[in-house]
């Protein structure tokens, strides 16, 4: 007795759960594979104008879907300290386009702005040669000697220009500093008349304040 193969019927619900599985197959494959996590980002906490330096008081973090695909930079030790090239809106995610894609980068002087050379010794023979453009410095300096020398910060949080490491000897090299015209007086004193002068780094995500006696 000859066996009868799949009516119409039975063949058209097959086809249907075929392609019906050929769907979720590619459904399945087109969706993210971080769908329904979360990522964070930082985004600027208020308007920000192209050519601000960064610091952690103009950004905040956001938490987003991970299927939202934005190349937001998530570490303030990537921002902090670098210049934007364009203006940012409150909430927009800061990226490398909106900081020209690169390392940090010196914008032009300001008026009222001045450029200020400091010895490289002032950083330290070493730490002269590895003080980046745009990494932020405090310049401390001591006076006076024994019980009555003091030591105090004179400006603070001042963006590095260029720098140029001493030689072997702790000899030649100089650090230039971007100040106001009243920090730049301020330096130039202390370089003439302070005992001593130094350079020292700050911390990437530390907020400055620029407000001293």
């Amino acid at each position: 007795m000859r066996r009868r193969g799949p009516g119409p019927g039975t063949r058209r619900a097959l086809l249907v759960v075929g392609v019906a599985g050929i769907v979720v197959a590619l459904v399945v494959g087109l969706l993210p594979r971080n769908a329904g996590t979360k990522q964070r980002m930082l985004v600027a906490a208020e308007p920000i104008a192209a050519g601000t330096l960064l610091d952690t008081n103009v950004l905040r973090e956001v938490t987003v879907r991970g299927e939202v695909s934005i190349a937001g930079l998530t570490e303030p030790s990537t921002i902090v300290g670098r210049r934007t090239v364009s203006d940012l809106l409150p909430g927009e995610p800061v990226t490398e386009a909106s900081l020209g894609g690169g390392v940090a980068v010196p914008s032009p002087l300001t008026p009222g702005q001045r450029a200020v050379p400091v010895p490289a010794a002032a950083a330290g023979v070493g730490p002269a040669g590895v003080l980046r453009p745009g990494t932020l410095v405090d310049v401390v300096a001591s006076s006076g000697e024994g019980p009555a020398g003091r030591t105090s910060v004179i400006v603070a949080g001042a963006e590095v220009l260029s720098s140029d490491a001493a030689d072997d000897s702790g000899l030649g090299g100089a650090v230039l500093l971007r100040a106001s015209a009243k920090e730049s007086l301020r330096i130039t004193a202390a370089l003439n008349f302070a005992r001593d002068v130094r350079l020292l780094a700050r911390p990437v995500d530390e907020p400055v304040s620029r407000v001293l006696p």
